[in-house]
């Protein structure tokens, strides 16, 4: 009887131990994480010059990150094509299928959206200009896509050097590259000075495959070029106004 009624307190002694253990220490996921990420390094570093051809383009973050969203974000003008896009712990690598053009300006870029593994998304994007050559190209071309007078969002801009060429009604991507933001607008930086003006075409890419399909996307040429002559040089406040239809969407050298 008496080692039967010893047992009643230990037990009860043992429950209420377990359950102070239950409360002991801070809620489960700590605090939530509301520091936006940051940029530690790049690889080359910004306003780099003689850069080697057969490099790698490295951005180390301050935090691991949601890699999608960087790997979307991602971009560099003029394009380049990739071998892989990979990851080394928190550092983005971009490797190029082939040796960089020499003397030549690019900037690598990342949009805002991009975020770390908690969500938190960063507080500006990356513009990250580098060159191959001795000397950075600095023109800026900008302005705003706009259907029936109200700006186009994502829509694909190019600025070419004339002649824009076709192939069986197709045109190609020209050197430099953009989509528009939100209000329609964009802006090229980075651009050679050249004795020819360029050539704006914007268009929808309804099938995303990175080509102006004459009667299948809405697009047209900039009625104004963009003129940059010199370093430095500015072509701002380009207006290009999309076609609504097949014939508005045909540019207009391409019509017979």
């Amino acid at each position: 009887m008496n080692r039967g009624r010893a047992c009643f307190p230990a037990l009860a002694l043992a429950l209420v131990l377990a359950s102070g253990c239950a409360r002991v220490g801070a809620p489960p996921g700590g605090p939530a994480d509301t520091t936006p990420p940051v940029i530690v390094l790049t690889v080359p570093e910004n306003a780099a010059t003689e850069v080697g051809r057969n490099a790698e383009i490295m951005i180390e973050f301050s935090e691991e990150m949601d890699r999608r969203s960087v790997e979307h974000g991602f971009s560099i003008e003029p394009d380049v094509k990739l071998k892989n896009l990979r990851w080394e712990g928190a550092t983005l690598v971009a490797t190029p299928v082939a040796e960089l053009p020499d003397s030549t300006t690019f900037v690598v870029g990342l949009a805002e959206s991009a975020k770390d593994y908690h969500g938190v998304t960063m507080e500006a994007p990356l513009a990250l200009m580098f060159s191959t050559g001795p000397t950075l190209d600095t023109g800026v071309i900008s302005g705003a896509v706009t259907l029936m007078g109200e700006g186009v969002a994502s829509a694909t801009v190019w600025a070419c050097r004339p002649p824009v060429t076709t192939d069986g009604g197709i045109i190609r991507a020209c050197r430099y590259a953009t989509l528009t933001a939100s209000d329609g607008t964009f802006r090229f930086v980075g651009v050679a000075a050249s004795e020819q003006p360029y050539v704006l075409l914007a268009f929808v890419d309804m099938d995303q495959d990175n080509v102006y399909t004459v009667r299948e996307e809405t697009g047209r040429l900039a009625e104004a070029a963009a003129i940059i002559d010199g370093p430095d040089a500015t072509a701002p406040g380009i207006r290009i106004e999309l076609g609504d239809g097949l014939e508005e969407g045909i540019p207009a050298i391409m019509r017979e």
